[in-house]
Parts: structure tokens; C-alpha cells; sequence
């Protein structure tokens, strides 16, 4: 009989302690500028300094940042644009039982994971529109961007070291990241990662002051004089994808050297252009391996992604060639190389065609409105 009401007392427990621990507070923003809220519930609530964060609340940036800390000291900070779902968060007092989970939907995050040891890292799951990235390291950035491709860096720890390694993968397969600075961006859900590169001519201080929520006057008049002073001469001036050196030495030695980082310190619209350069690279080393459209007969749309007709289309190894568009729905068409079919999609906003051969013996036509 005693051996049984012990038990009955332990279930109860359990049973009482496990919501404590899912449904409680989990966080709070310590630092907020600018304009942002929380989704809760169908409401929004202002992304006030203090304000406690909940499971499933989607934090939301305008013009604004927000930096959050988790009870397990972990901190998430974003920048302008940015949304991030809070999608799972468990502490147990078995470390190896926590877990973490968040979406990144839109803009630029940066990620510290907890010192307290409260959760494992193997159950830390960050997850954009088309990857989810394995934390194995401490600290890194991704930026998503308005087609949902993802960009992530690994970045180095106090001593300048790798922090730890970074998984990102989705359904094509996985890369991993282990040395710091080192990027890898994803076109689509089901893309190969890019091959890992190692950006160059940046540090931890232009990280840092990159995140900054908000910056000491010091630094802010400085910057508002020198955007004044400057005005004329923006970086987002500069085209990147004039980066004729790509197709040699960075791919070859897997670095990638952005000399005008330190134009703007607290400038994050860089990774945008990091973003496509970086895919402009990865395009350009599958072309080499699997002859691009040298091998195939295609009108109509460009290797890689298009931005015209919005389709990324790889010629595969398989011996096929596979049409990817994802705008107010996913459309995916695998076809043989040697096919002779034409694609015809037609959009509130254009209508766009692309050929394969002589385009006579397949024909497709897809409608989509929003």
C-alpha cells in the first residue's frame, strides 16, 4: 500500500510540474528601439524593455529591433523586418529532455545559445522556410529573405575560434559549418545547401555592432554624420553580382573576401547581397559539374533562380532537369533532359514561358492567382 500511494505521489507531481514548465514565462525583451510587437492569441502587443515572452508568441520588427533572453540565457536578437515564431521551448530538469524550437520567417536573427546548460544543444532546432539548422556551436546569424532563402553564419567564440558547428540542412541533404565565419544560403526546401565558404575582412566587434539595439550616442551621432557626409556614396550603391572573381579564387579556395563590410558597421543590408552572391557562386559550381543548360536545350528562364519567372531550374545529375517555383504556392516539374515540353504559367502579375527542345510533345499550363 505504501509503495503504491509513493507512486500516485509521484505521478501527481510530475503531472503538475511538467505544464510549469511548458507554459510558463520563458523570456523577456531586455532591449527595444523602434517599432515592433508580439503576436498572442490574435493579439498584438507592443515589443516593449520587460515585457515576459510566451510559447508560441511570434515577435514581430518594423523598424525596429528587439533583443530577447531566455531563462536559460540564451538571447535572440533581431533587426529591422524581422519575424521569428517562438514555436516550442520545454525546461526539464534533465537537460537531455529540454528542448527549443523557433521559426525564422522573415529578416535577420542572431542566435547565442544558453550558458546554464539547461538545454542540450542536439535539442536546440532553428528552422527557416527552406532549412533547419542543428546547432552544435554557441553563435550564428541567419538572414531570410522576401523568396525565403536563407543565409546562416557560423560565428567565432570570445577568442576569435569557431564557436562550434552548425548543421544546416533540408530535403536535398546537409552541409555542415565548423570554422568561423564560415556561410553556407539555401535557394529552396528542396535545394542542396550551397558549399560552405568562409567569408574574410570581417570581426567580431562589426557582428557585434551590427546587432546593437541601441547604440551609445556616441556611436549614433557618429553614424548620422557619416551617412550625411555620405549620402552620395551609399554601399547599396555598388552592384556585388559584378564579383567577376568568383568563378576563380573564392570558390577554389573556399573564401569569400567582402572587402566593404567595414563601410557601414551597423549596416546589416549587406547580407542581403552576401545572400545572392553566394548563391550566384554555388550556381556557378554546379554549372561546372553538371554542364548547366550547356547540356540542355532551355528557353525561356535562366540557371539557377530567375527572378523574372521566379523559377529555380537545376539540370541534375540524374539526368533530369527540375523546374522550382515557389510564389503563393509551391510548383515543382521534373523532367527528362532530353523532353520536348513547354511551361506555361500564368499570374495575377505576368505570364511566362519556358521551353524545353522544340517544346511539342508535353504541354503545360498552370494558373495561379492569389
Amino acid at each position: 500500500m505504501m509503495q503504491l500511494l509513493q507512486s500516485t505521489r509521484k505521478i501527481l507531481a510530475t503531472s503538475l510540474f511538467i505544464p510549469a514548465l511548458v507554459f510558463a514565462d520563458i523570456g523577456n525583451i531586455f532591449e527595444q528601439t523602434g517599432v515592433g510587437n508580439i503576436e498572442r492569441d490574435n493579439d498584438a502587443l507592443e515589443a516593449a524593455k520587460g515585457v515576459n515572452i510566451l510559447l508560441y508568441d511570434t515577435l514581430n520588427t518594423g523598424n525596429g529591433r528587439i533583443a530577447v533572453n531566455f531563462l536559460d540565457d540564451s538571447n535572440l536578437r533581431l533587426t529591422e523586418h524581422s519575424r521569428v515564431l517562438i514555436d516550442e521551448v520545454i525546461y526539464d530538469p534533465n537537460p537531455s529532455k529540454s528542448k527549443m524550437t523557433m521559426k525564422f520567417a522573415m529578416g535577420t536573427a542572431r542566435f547565442t545559445s544558453g550558458k546554464l546548460g539547461l538545454v542540450n544543444k542536439a535539442n536546440i532546432d532553428i528552422q527557416t522556410p527552406t532549412a533547419s539548422i542543428g546547432i552544435r556551436g554557441t553563435d550564428f546569424t541567419t538572414t531570410v529573405d522576401e523568396l525565403g532563402r536563407s543565409l546562416v553564419i557560423l560565428l567565432p567564440d570570445a577568442n576569435g575560434d569557431s564557436s562550434g558547428e552548425i548543421v544546416v540542412s533540408n530535403q536535398a541533404g546537409e552541409v555542415t559549418l565548423t570554422e568561423a565565419y564560415q556561410a553556407t544560403m539555401v535557394s529552396t526546401i528542396d535545394t542542396l545547401p550551397a558549399k560552405p565558404v568562409t567569408i574574410t575582412n570581417i570581426s567580431v566587434a562589426m557582428i557585434d555592432n551590427m546587432f546593437i539595439v541601441n547604440p551609445p550616442a556616441e556611436v549614433q551621432r557618429q553614424q548620422e554624420e557619416q551617412q550625411n557626409e555620405n549620402s552620395s556614396n551609399n554601399i547599396l550603391d555598388a552592384d556585388f553580382l559584378e564579383f567577376n572573381d568568383l568563378e576563380q579564387d573564392y570558390l577554389d579556395e573556399n573564401e569569400l573576401e567582402y572587402t566593404e563590410l567595414d563601410r557601414d558597421l551597423l549596416d546589416v543590408d549587406f547580407l542581403q547581397d552576401l545572400l545572392e552572391i553566394i548563391e550566384e557562386a554555388d550556381l556557378l559550381t554546379r554549372k561546372k559539374s553538371s554542364g548547366g543548360f550547356e547540356s540542355v536545350d532551355i528557353v525561356g528562364t535562366l540557371p539557377g533562380f530567375d527572378k523574372d519567372t521566379q523559377y529555380q531550374t537545376i539540370v541534375e545529375d540524374n539526368g533530369k532537369v527540375w523546374f522550382y517555383r515557389e510564389v503563393t504556392g509551391i510548383i515543382s516539374i521534373r523532367l527528362v533532359q532530353d523532353a520536348n515540353a513547354r511551361i506555361q504559367t500564368i499570374t495575377d502579375e505576368k505570364e511566362s514561358i519556358i521551353t524545353m527542345g522544340d517544346g511539342e510533345s508535353i504541354s503545360i499550363i498552370i494558373r495561379q492567382t492569389n
